[in-house]
């Protein structure tokens, strides 16, 4: 059967926080660009991306469109933007939700540290029409029960999309694999990690918190990329590049080479929401 194959990533950039001196936004934008620029990912989920970040990510990189708003509403608050390759996507709806019991506007729910959304993107492959569901979050920091709701959002409406449409999921979950909230959503979707087709690479753990010189053995594995089935994992890796002996977050960005089946027929652009 015909197949896309494409690059994904999931990206917690590190927000841009005056506190973290030497580790400040400014320091690291130049650096992580240019990774960007060079590795080329094709859909990309970022996360920790306030208003003025986000429009030098836009400028820095032309090759991409995005789809996003801030978790406040608006330009207000932390986005989970998605950037996407324009020669290789074209957007055909998209769009944000709350993770919270009134999910269509800025809100939160179950004692949650702060407002939490998923930004989501229906994208049709210019080459071949099939079209690929993207949902990009970024669980609770504080409260366990928090992330297993939004995680239960999450499935509930990933659930209700088409058998055969493919999807990926990208996100920092805040969850180790032992916790509720990774638990649900890998029972909906599949851990890209563990479904590669060609051993993983890199450390498992994805949290650095800016600690040079951490053995990868002690690093907290919170940040992932799902699938659904339709989609297969070629291979995996954790990208632990430096600039100038500088992290470019305090997060390790998580990619993947996937492949997607193409339809004898590619669906029409459907009316399927989340």
């Amino acid at each position: 059967m015909k197949e896309i194959r494409f690059h994904s990533a999931s990206f917690n950039i590190r927000y841009d926080n005056p506190v973290d001196g030497a580790n400040g936004w400014f320091y690291r934008k130049t650096g992580l660009l240019d990774l960007l620029n060079y590795y080329a990912w094709d859909v990309i989920g970022f996360q920790e991306v306030l208003h003025g970040p986000l429009a030098e990510l836009a400028a820095g990189l032309p090759d991409y469109s995005y789809e996003g708003e801030g978790r406040e509403g608006g330009s207000l608050g932390e986005y989970n933007p998605i950037f996407y390759r324009k020669d290789r996507f074209e957007r055909v709806e998209g769009g944000t939700f709350w993770l919270s019991l009134t999910p269509d506007r800025p809100s939160r729910s179950w004692e949650s540290g702060c407002y939490r959304i998923c930004t989501w993107l229906k994208l049709r492959c210019r080459e071949t029409g099939t079209l690929l569901m993207f949902l990009n979050t970024h669980l609770d920091h504080e409260v366990e029960e928090a992330r297993y709701q939004g995680a239960l959002l999450l499935a509930e409406r990933i659930a209700k999309l088409p058998a055969d449409m493919p999807v990926v999921l990208s996100g920092d979950f805040n969850s180790p694999r032992t916790e509720r909230a990774y638990r649900m959503l890998a029972d909906a979707l599949t851990d890209a990690r563990l479904a590669a087709q060609s051993p993983a690479y890199g450390p498992e753990g994805t949290f650095t918190d800016f600690r040079s010189g951490a053995l990868w053995s002690e690093l907290k594995p919170i940040d992932y990329l799902l699938v659904s089935h339709p989609v297969r994992v070629l291979r995996f890796r954790t990208v632990t590049d430096l600039a100038d002996r500088l992290y470019l977050s305090d997060h390790y960005p998580v990619t993947a080479e996937l492949a997607v089946p193409v339809p004898a027929c590619p669906e029409a652009e459907g009316r399927e929401r989340l």
